[in-house]
């Protein structure tokens, strides 16, 4: 299986939109949590910020951040998710290339520290991950000194915390590798090859530790929050395409998984609705990374005069 057929879900025009779940958390819908906090942290849209997201897709999520965007960066390494997000938001600057390459094009552009809101949306774990293994014809191999990935994921994240303007935002939201949908997922990638370090739950951990790093040097403060609900699936076979398609991406040595395939029928028995529906047991992360001084800014105001 090779890198591009690995893709090929993100790759053809409408079949990752035809295919994605709803999720809601509490009763709130993904894209909902993230207008919810736009709203809490600069009320009204009023197109004033410079915004970047990584890994836009076709724009389901800029749709909630394109309003209060005085300039609007959308990257994603598929060509086909790049034109379709183009042709919505025809405003935008578009730049189609994997998430740490854009990072890299970005500083060398100068744009270190000028963007008032930086965010990736259920992506980040892809480009983090990329550091540490790859896909070959074997199949998912990982690279061969870990230490040096961790280093360069290290950097990575630092990098993109270096996009952030004083006072600005990185937002991110990250699947639950936790959750009952996502250890499914897990223990079927687990018979292709082995995740590194703590799990499939690594690529947060690199995160959220490289952003704990960033805030005790005094670049900013986290806040992590993590939430659980449901990803939706309105029939049986929405459900299973779901894992087979997207979590799986029809990875022949899984496709040809019988235990598997009983393993996610039986998961989909669990969770069916009596009245219709199956609702797959989810969690988000939800991370947010604020661009202050840190610790002064945590103080009330005038306190420190």
């Amino acid at each position: 299986m090779t890198n591009s057929s690995f893709r090929a879900v993100y790759e053809t025009a409408g079949t990752y939109d035809k295919l994605l779940l709803q999720h809601f958390y509490g009763g709130t819908e993904d894209i909902d949590l993230v207008a919810d906090w736009l709203t809490e942290h600069h009320a009204a849209p009023r197109a004033a910020l410079n915004v970047v997201e990584f890994g836009c897709g076709t724009g389901r999520m800029t749709d909630a951040i394109a309003p209060y965007a005085r300039n609007l960066v959308l990257a994603d390494y598929s060509e086909t998710m790049v034109a379709a997000v183009a042709q919505k938001f025809p405003d935008a600057q578009t730049i189609c290339a994997d998430t740490s390459d854009a990072v890299t094009s970005l500083l060398a552009a100068d744009r270190a520290a000028t963007f008032d809101l930086v965010t990736a949306f259920w992506s980040l774990s892809y480009p983090i991950g990329e550091f540490f293994e790859e896909l070959s014809s074997a199949g998912v191999q990982p690279r061969g000194d870990q230490a040096v990935a961790a280093e360069h994921a290290r950097k990575f994240v630092l990098d993109l915390v270096g996009l952030t303007a004083p006072g600005g935002h990185l937002l991110a939201m990250l699947f639950d590798a936790e959750s009952p949908e996502q250890q499914l997922v897990t223990q079927a990638w687990e018979t292709v090859a082995p995740f590194p370090g703590s799990g499939r739950a690594y690529t947060r951990h690199v995160l959220i530790d490289a952003l704990h790093e960033a805030e005790n040097r005094g670049d900013g403060t986290l806040t992590h929050t993590r939430l659980g609900g449901v990803a939706w699936a309105p029939t049986r076979e929405s459900a299973r395409e779901w894992f087979f398609g997207v979590h799986f991406k029809h990875h022949p040595q899984l496709l040809d998984n019988l235990e598997l395939e009983r393993d996610v029928e039986e998961f989909i028995d669990r969770y069916e609705m009596p009245e219709g529906g199956v609702a797959l047991p989810s969690g988000v992360h939800f991370i947010d990374f604020h661009a202050v001084a840190h610790p002064r800014a945590s103080l009330p105001d005038g306190s420190a005069s």
